[in-house]
């Protein structure tokens, strides 16, 4: 690769991380407004939230797999969007954990997701290899879930959030792996297609960013 398209592929890769910070503030910030000065707005949101929660999934839903049917423009108001709903959505947790946790797993997540994405930007290793293992794994831990939900059994809801933590952490070194094999194809595109494709990457790493903290929240949290 000569010097332009290295810099063209460490401005995608920097607007990817923009994105995916920016969707990660959003949210917290949005939560954290809702729980600590606005709880009326907050409860009133609640009473909403399947509709929220369908409401994501559509967001989501529409970018990954409309993105060549929708212009950049609407494919990053989407993902702003989806940023600010799963604040409210994730409200729940600052309701159920005591504020300290939440911070100590957050730090966690972080220390956790910066070291990871380290390692996937710098390994020699092609990770594409393990899609299908990422595949399987994350079925796996839905269907298990989906199972615990009626179950209630204490032993497998543990099993099932160490898996989530060791599939989200392997995730993030896939997925900012991927992102670099694709910042080389799109050197030479049009700035539309980098454009989506940052849009995609940002949305695949704040998934597996709040996945994580999720499941580490289950490890080391105390409810209130």
């Amino acid at each position: 690769m000569n010097d332009i398209d290295v810099r063209s592929s460490n401005n995608f890769l920097r607007k990817v991380f923009l994105y995916m910070i920016l969707g990660i503030a959003i949210s917290f910030g949005t939560g954290a407004y809702l729980l600590y000065f606005n709880q009326g707005l907050l409860y009133m949101l609640l009473d909403y939230y399947q509709f929220l929660v369908i409401a994501e999934l559509a967001m989501v839903f529409s970018i990954s797999f409309f993105i060549n049917k929708i212009s950049a423009g609407l494919a990053r108001i989407l993902f702003l969007a989806y940023s600010l709903v799963n604040g409210i959505t994730l409200t729940v947790i600052g309701l159920i954990y005591a504020p300290q946790i939440i911070f100590y797993a957050f730090m966690i997540t972080l220390t956790i997701f910066v070291v990871t994405a380290i390692y996937g930007y710098t390994t020699q290793e092609d990770l594409s290899s393990y899609r299908r293992f990422f595949m399987i794994a994350l079925i796996s831990l839905i269907i298990l879930s989906i199972i615990n939900a009626f179950m209630r059994v204490g032993m497998l809801e543990w099993v099932i959030t160490i898996a989530g933590v060791v599939i989200f952490t392997g995730l993030i070194a896939y997925d900012v792996n991927r992102i670099k094999a694709i910042s080389y194809q799109l050197v030479d595109g049009d700035n539309e297609a980098m454009e989506k494709m940052s849009v995609i990457g940002a949305l695949n790493l704040y998934l597996d960013f709040i996945n994580l903290f999720i499941y580490i929240l289950r490890i080391f949290g105390r409810k209130k």
